[in-house]
């Protein structure tokens, strides 16, 4: 999401008159080091693919007259432009260039005037995952080595508030030297020094300067620490390169403005090399920085859930892909496919959702809401995107083109991760059921597949009984048993109407007023897991509709811009007052129950058609394994109503746990809220990795987490609320399912039929607090997979072991065909906290003779290890990856 309105000059003199108090006081600047950058959106102020085609030719075209301008001047004063790594490699070097153009730039390239630092593009960044992020490091290396450049040791993100402690690990693991951070101008911001080293969970340090505006201003503050300062020169958004002009009045204003300093033109890593050979002490910030804007995830429910569940499974069949071809399957390659899911994940995760919405209907509520929309869906599609095709009376509409336009830039955005789910769910599917078809066993069949690598046990559906459910004990690591039919047919069920029940872990008491549970008592503890004394019950919907004061209350609280684009964006200009559309929060009432016993599970069905306008009809499923305690709590919406007046969905869930300690599954390492949130991010609201546990002085307590949507508040429901000192109190954990918060270009309503799961179980007094809560969530998250097949049978064992490790808790993200060079890679991410020597066995009678540790970008790290009956042993450190090149 992008709001900055701030030209170029208007930029510098802002910020030379907001220092030009300080700088009467002395400096120890010498050097500033001048970088210039536009603002990657992927579509905000336009389609995508326009936006695509700008960067190709106009941009590029403005980039290298400025650059061919300079290019006598000595190097230190020769203009470059720094870029992300997709879009210099994916479209300015992409097959649509034009062979002309193309080899002027790859001159740029080459000789340093065109620059791409490490990261892709900005991101949501805590909505990925491990190997998304890894392989979004990818594209900027393969720029370095296709034009024998270094590797680029910066990286640099712009106008999302804040991130995951994730990026330390990250980039301290890849190589990269230097961050740059640069907010989004309205929005509040971490307080952090303004130069400093940022630890992540597992002790890693990056390099950060974060300032409170898109760049960093051109006089260095008085309080600067070190000789070298960097000046972080940005455009407006998808603006392109400065003019020539421009370049010559910022050069002559830095040096009137810096007598006796030296200005240099040059790059990210430039400043970086500089700033680190005077080797200066500097403040270390250890902590997270949660997304002030991770809230717009759940503006597109269908596709969070699609990116949640889809990620984890392109590092399954990468793993999959891989073990079978060691298992002799026959197999076509899948990493170019992989590739391409990987690339689409993440331009799903790139931070701009759609086009801006001052060309929507952003100041319409009700019937003039209403209205426009009748006008915009009666609109033509432009089939190729451009709208300035269409008659006069749909192309200028608006601003930027027809109403339509601006709608379908949502399903450009929404494609991306679709691209990725068809991608990843179709090779999966093929892959599985030609494992189903090389088993030994002939008639009709299935084998069960387990993605991690420790063993487990877990609740399938048969493929051939929709709605019926096999328990597969003892599924081997990273491996698989095959089932024949008479195996897992499963008895069938009995079905009531009893609102309470037993199963042989839990006793259940349902409110069919509310639709949750009451009371659930944990058979093994004789604990009480549900808090009686809450307003909320176990799995309870909860519709919020918000009124104007709490909008209000929190635009006050965190927008720096009270005015003119800042109101636009962040609040809700337009709306109804409180008077006439107060507060409301519903729930639907006369659910009306079911419950199915079999020898698999127990599970209750409750139906709501009291739906107060709001949708259709609403079910609740709580699905029971007999032979597993934890219960999966599955919510569904039948024909949701859309409506554009501020409005979100959650499910509650109150614990029964006295002076709650809660422990978040964040993306990089588990965050106390208590202690590890940087102060001025958010809060209220973020994305879990793995999910929440929520514990008691004697350890024990209840584990939940998200399958489908990754956004939780603790405490109480956290939409439309920030604090700079929010420390949650109340035992309870709210799932967020959907939200129209944002104003900019986030979908501004949601309407349609899906579903979100939670999973929840309880914690024992035994229990270390961090592997119970990574072996329970990702079991949750990556479930045992099924492949199917009839008729006769094949060559290969019916069971049989992958990837195997000598302690549970590592995630295995990579196991197949090295994205940097030869080999192939694996990698494994340490979840549960654990630091020592860890030991990896490879599939039986794997060919590979030895290991060579590489960081995340296949830059060798250490010496090569030799395997020894296909195993071989190293240091993990906690919430640290360790990468491999195989051979």
């Amino acid at each position: 999401m992008s709001v900055l309105r701030l030209s170029l000059l208007m930029f510098f003199a802002l910020t030379t008159a907001a220092h030009g108090q300080a700088q009467q006081e002395p400096s120890k600047v010498t050097d500033v080091w001048l970088v210039f950058k536009t603002h990657f959106d992927l579509g905000f102020t336009d389609l995508p693919a326009n936006v695509f085609a700008r960067y190709r030719e106009e941009m590029m075209d403005n980039a290298l007259k400025i650059i061919d301008e300079n290019a006598r001047l000595p190097k230190e004063k020769r203009f470059s432009w720094t870029v992300p790594g997709w879009p210099l490699s994916a479209q300015i070097l992409g097959p649509l260039q034009t062979p002309e153009r193309r080899l002027r730039v790859e001159k740029a390239v080459r000789e340093g005037a065109i620059v791409a630092h490490a990261f892709p593009f900005s991101t949501h960044t805590e909505s990925l995952d491990y190997e998304d992020l890894v392989r979004g490091l990818g594209f900027s290396s393969k720029v370095a080595r296709t034009y024998g450049l270094p590797l680029p040791i910066s990286a640099k993100m712009t106008d999302v508030p804040s991130h995951s402690w994730v990026l330390p690990v990250l980039l301290n693991h890849a190589g990269v030297k230097f961050l740059q951070l640069g907010c989004n101008p309205a929005s509040q911001y971490p307080r952090v020094p303004p130069l400093f080293w940022w630890e992540g969970a597992d002790g890693s340090r990056i390099l950060c300067q974060y300032t409170a505006l898109y760049g960093s201003e051109i006089k260095p503050p008085v309080d600067w620490p070190c000789r070298n300062y960097l000046g972080m020169i940005m455009t407006n958004d998808n603006e392109g390169p400065p003019t020539q002009k421009q370049l010559d009045e910022i050069l002559a204003r830095t040096t009137r403005d810096l007598p006796g300093v030296r200005i240099h033109l040059g790059t990210l890593d430039d400043f970086a090399r500089a700033v680190l050979a005077e080797n200066p002490k500097l403040p270390v910030v250890k902590g997270d920085t949660p997304d002030t804007w991770i809230q717009g995830l759940l503006s597109n429910p269908e596709e969070a859930k699609i990116a949640r569940n889809i990620r984890p499974l392109e590092s399954a069949l990468d793993g999959l892909h891989t073990q079978m071809k060691l298992w002799n399957i026959p197999m076509e390659p899948v990493s170019e496919k992989l590739a391409k899911a990987y690339e689409q994940s993440l331009l799903y995760a790139e931070h701009t959702w759609g086009m801006n919405a001052e060309y929507g209907p952003r100041y319409s509520y009700g019937d003039d809401w209403k209205k426009w929309m009748k006008e915009a869906e009666a609109e033509p599609v432009a089939a190729d995107g451009d709208y300035s095709k269409l008659p006069n009376s749909y192309a200028k509409n608006t601003e930027k083109g027809s109403k339509r336009k601006w709608l379908n830039s949502y399903d450009e955005k929404r494609r991306y991760i679709h691209n990725a789910g068809n991608i990843v769910n179709e090779e999966l599917s093929n892959h599985l059921n030609l494992l189903a078809r090389s088993v030994g066993i002939g008639g009709k069949r299935m084998v069960v597949y387990n993605a991690l690598p420790w063993p487990r046990s877990g609740l399938v559906e048969i493929p051939w009984e929709k709605g019926k459910y096999f328990y597969a004990k003892d599924v081997p690591a990273s491996g698989f048993v095959a089932f024949t039919e008479s195996q897992v047919q499963d008895y069938t069920p009995t079905v009531d109407t009893q609102p309470s029940f037993d199963t042989p872990h839990f006793k259940i008491v349902f409110d069919l007023n509310k639709g949750g549970i009451s009371s659930l008592i944990e058979k093994s503890t004789g604990r009480e897991l549900a808090d009686k004394s809450s307003g909320y019950v176990l799995g309870q919907f909860l519709h919020e509709r918000f009124s104007s004061n709490e909008v209000d209350t929190w635009f006050n609280a965190y927008s720096r811009i009270k005015e003119g684009w800042g109101l636009n964006d962040l609040g809700k200009p337009g709306m109804p007052t409180a008077d006439k559309l107060p507060y409301k929060a519903i729930t639907p009432a006369n659910w009306h129950i079911k419950v199915s016993h079999s020898a698999a599970a127990d599970i209750a069905t409750l139906i709501s058609e009291d739906t107060e306008g709001l949708a259709k009809k609403y079910t609740m499923v709580f699905t029971f394994p007999r032979k597993a305690a934890y219960v999966d709590v599955e919510w569904f919406v039948d024909s949701k109503t859309a409506d554009k007046h501020p409005e979100g969905g959650w499910l509650c869930f109150p614990f029964a746990v006295k002076s709650p300690a809660f422990t978040i599954g964040r993306l990089g390492g588990p965050v106390d809220p208590a202690k590890d949130i940087i102060t001025g991010t958010s809060k209220y609201l973020m994305a879990v990795n793995s999910g929440v546990s929520v514990t008691q002085a004697d350890r024990s307590g209840v584990a939940l987490s998200p399958v489908d949507s990754p956004l939780i508040s603790l405490g109480e429901p956290g939409l439309w609320k920030f604090s700079m000192d929010h420390v949650p109190s109340k035992p309870a954990v709210f799932v967020n399912i959907y939200n129209n918060m944002w104003n900019t270009n986030f979908p501004l309503w949601q309407a349609g039929t899906w579903s979100e799961k939670v999973r929840v179980w309880g914690v024992g007094t035994h229990s270390a607090t961090m592997s119970n809560l990574v072996e329970g969530a990702w079991d949750a998250r990556l479930p045992l997979l099924t492949g199917f097949a009839d008729g006769q049978g094949g060559k290969l064992q019916s069971q049989k072991t992958g990837v195997t490790t000598s302690r549970s808790g590592a995630l295995v993200t990579a196991f197949g065909e090295n994205p940097d060079g030869p080999g192939v890679i694996f990698r494994l991410w340490e979840q549960a906290g654990e630091s020592g020597e860890i030991t990896v066995s490879l599939p039986a009678k794997s060919a590979f003779k030895s290991a060579t540790p590489v960081n995340l970008r296949g830059e060798p790290t250490g010496s090569r290890i030799a395997l020894s009956g296909g195993k071989f042993s190293f240091p993990l450190g906690a919430y640290a990856p360790a990468s491999f090149v195989l051979e």
